[in-house]
């Protein structure tokens, strides 16, 4: 992004603080439904996407059975609520 840009981005961020709940909510309702969110969301998915076959096709994958499956649930409701308690979040891509 341009630094004009930035200052506009940080323009609107502040103008949509002072709207009303509900208009805050109108206004992330209307940007989750244009096309743009849309077409940033579907290319987001698609590297995604060609990311994991990407890894299968080059092996680098791990398979799961009876005996490790509750341990991978058990690290990931781990890993998940300590990024909870610390307040980390993951940047869109």
């Amino acid at each position: 992004m341009v630094k004009s840009d930035m200052r506009t981005v940080d323009e609107i961020k502040k103008a949509a603080s002072k709207l009303a709940p509900d208009e805050q909510f109108e206004l992330f309702q209307w940007w989750v439904h244009s096309e743009t969110f849309k077409d940033r969301q579907l290319a987001a998915l698609k590297r995604d996407l060609a990311a994991g076959l990407d890894d299968l096709s080059a092996g680098r994958y791990q398979t799961y059975d009876d005996t490790n499956v509750l341990q991978l649930a058990e690290e990931v409701g781990k890993s998940g609520r300590a990024k909870l308690k610390d307040g980390i979040k993951q940047p869109p891509k």
